[in-house]
């Protein structure tokens, strides 16, 4: 009985686990089943935010200008080209966009850059050539275009695009772009790009954007008769003043900085041209942000110079820059002042000379500093003046000429000349002397006579006269007829010149008779 018993507190039990283990299990189910679903939630809202930030990033880093239309011009149509602009306030600033052409060949041409100060108040900008007849025809191109270019593209085929300024490079390298657009035709289509057809001179049309189309070939079409968007009156391309704030003010650094000396006529290589800078101060100047103008183009220096000091820049070396060596009239080199105000200015003519250094000496009457030329150049060293070039050995410099020449040993004691003979002192010669001793002369021949100054013979003129007597001849009879003539000329002078002075008393006279 108590074996029955315990078959049956067995089995209980076991009924009571199981149903134990199945609430478990179940619980277990479904409280997995809710954390899955919590998980899938946060996972459903955190691809919801990522999708959200990557569309308003995508938005951010949407196309903000564009290439709208192209034509490469025509007869009677001029070369333009228009950007379009997206405008999410009143401007938008184009600082660090530029516009690039490539041509067929592969060459890249910038047909326009824009300034740090250029922004676009309008959707679309206006883009002539410089050349064209429209531009031609207006005084101020602004009537007729936001801008304008001299780079044109031709019609057969190439690519406009337009790049934006990623980060600028460090020494030695270069920029990093970005393409924001691009147009292409008449061209082998290259990575994915759609390239449009060339242009038919015979039908001009224009290529422009529709930002409606669906296909990426279908972007841009040629239209005939296109007009593109400007109004003179409201220009889109605008200029800001940036205005300064307080703690961007630049102080002058560089007002103790003067030009001394320069090389442009290099001998072999371009590497060798030099702008020498003198230190006119008391106090060490860093040439850090003082800039180097030459042609309209700012070159930034860099460097230190001690009170009093010179430092040599080498315009090749340090920006890739060609002096022009012997300019047709004259080149001029500015140092201006990290503030903008020109410090100093260097101006050297035509008539420089291969190797010849260009250096100041001093200054002259007026005050004025005086500029020689040296062919002695010293960069970052005090200025030598040497007038004229340093001949080989064995020759010497011809003063009058500036060249050299063949060196002419001239002994300053001479050596003295033989017996019988004399130093020309014209010629610094040894010359014989003449002698008449008539026991060295040989007799002269018949006729002949011996010449004393030159101890040769010489033939006898016959000057006696008496092979030609000379006849007198008698003008007694002849003058004295010529005298009286003269006598009876200035007496009938007299008496007329008395009639003509009293010819009124004469006249008088007869008349009271």
């Amino acid at each position: 009985m108590k074996k029955v018993r315990l078959v049956y507190l067995g089995i209980i039990l076991s009924l009571v686990l199981n149903v134990v283990g199945g609430t478990v299990a179940v619980f277990a189910e479904e409280t997995l089943e809710e954390e899955t679903t919590e998980v899938e939630r946060e996972n459903t809202a955190e691809e919801a935010e990522e999708k959200e930030e990557e569309e308003e990033k995508e938005e951010e880093n949407q196309e903000r200008i564009f290439i709208k239309s192209f034509n490469p011009g025509y007869s009677g149509i001029g070369e333009f080209f228009e950007v379009g602009a997206r405008l999410r306030g009143d401007s938008f600033s184009l600082a660090g966009f530029s516009i690039i052409y490539t041509t067929a060949s592969g060459k890249d041409y910038v047909v326009y850059e824009f300034s740090e100060d250029e922004e676009t108040v309008g959707e679309s900008l206006l883009f002539r050539l410089k050349s064209s007849d429209e531009v031609k025809a207006v005084e101020d191109y602004r009537e007729v275009a936001d801008a304008i270019y001299t780079r044109n593209m031709a019609q057969g085929g190439g690519r406009l695009k337009i790049l934006k300024l990623v980060k600028e490079g460090e020494v030695e390298e270069e920029n990093q772009y970005e393409t924001v657009d691009s147009l292409c035709w008449g061209l082998e289509e290259e990575g994915g790009e759609t390239c449009y057809l060339k242009f038919n001179s015979k039908t001009p049309t224009t290529l422009v954007r529709d930002d409606e189309a669906e296909e990426m070939e279908d972007l841009f079409k040629h239209l005939e008769n296109y007009t593109p968007n400007y109004d003179s009156e409201k220009p889109s391309l605008v200029k800001v003043e940036k205005e300064k704030k307080e703690e961007e003010i630049i102080e002058p650094k560089c007002r103790a900085i003067r030009f001394n000396e320069i090389l442009t006529y290099f001998e072999t290589e371009a590497s060798e041209q030099f702008v020498e800078f003198y230190n006119d101060g008391e106090l060490a100047v860093n040439l850090d942000g003082c800039i180097l103008r030459y042609k309209n183009k700012d070159y930034e220096l860099s460097g230190t110079i001690s009170a009093g000091g010179l430092i040599a820049i080498y315009p090749f070396l340090a920006f890739q820059l060609r002096l022009t060596k012997n300019p047709t009239s004259s080149n001029e080199l500015r140092l201006v002042d990290a503030d903008g105000v020109v410090v100093d200015k260097l101006v050297y003519y035509s008539g420089q000379k291969k190797g010849v250094a260009l250096a100041q000496f001093g200054y002259v009457a007026d005050g004025s500093e005086q500029w020689l030329q040296t062919y002695s150049p010293t960069p970052a060293e005090e200025n030598n003046y040497q007038k004229f070039k340093t001949c080989p050995a064995g020759k010497v410099i011809n003063e009058e000429t500036g060249n050299c020449v063949n060196e002419t040993k001239i002994s300053t004691e001479l050596e003295a000349c033989p017996e019988g003979k004399y130093r020309n002192p014209l010629t610094n010669r040894c010359k014989s002397y003449a002698t008449t001793a008539a026991k060295e002369l040989k007799p002269c021949a018949e006729g002949y006579e011996r010449n004393p100054a030159t101890g040769r013979c010489k033939k006898i003129v016959d000057n006696s006269g008496a092979a030609y007597p000379l006849e007198s001849e008698t003008f007694e009879e002849k003058s004295k007829f010529i005298a009286t003539y003269a006598i009876i000329g200035v007496v009938a002078l007299g008496v007329i010149y008395i009639i003509y002075q009293y010819r009124a008393e004469i006249v008088g006279l007869f008349r009271r008779k």
